[in-house]
């Protein structure tokens, strides 16, 4: 009977185990145990801004519009503190047309008028736009 070892081919069981554990903690050194904070806000900020193109200012008014802008607002200031620097255009851009809201409602509760109104629904669509950019960067950058 021949034996089964050739030259050449015996196993290195401690060789094998060892390029083992350096893939794997190589893979787990590029995997971060946890998403950045800002993907939480970012998820709260995409539900405050649904919410918002959902409010029926017809029935409820311009306070529930105000009271979505609110809701919005926070949850873009808690994103853009949370994300830094990382979408800066984006969460400006969201800044900007919240600023603009802002005003279209003021303005339609002081005097209101279908040119009030138009503004308000305007600016509304502006929000969701560029809230929607901001999402799409964030999901872009596969950190979430």
């Amino acid at each position: 009977m021949r034996s089964a070892y050739r030259p050449g081919t015996r196993p290195r069981p401690l060789l094998a185990a060892a390029v083992l554990a350096l893939v794997l903690s190589g893979l787990a050194a590029g995997c971060s145990s946890s998403p950045p904070s800002y993907c939480t806000a970012a998820a709260n900020l995409k539900t405050s801004v649904s919410n918002l193109g959902n409010v029926d200012v017809a029935k409820n008014g311009l306070g529930s519009l105000q009271t979505a802008l609110n809701s919005v607002t926070s949850d873009a200031h808690t994103f853009a503190a949370d994300a830094k620097s990382a979408f800066a255009p984006q969460t400006t851009a969201l800044q900007n047309s919240l600023s603009g809201l802002e005003t279209a409602i003021k303005s339609a509760k002081s005097q209101p008028s279908l040119t009030a109104a138009s503004a308000v629904a305007s600016s509304v669509t502006q929000v969701k736009n560029s809230a929607s950019a901001l999402q799409s960067a964030v999901s872009g950058s596969g950190k979430c």
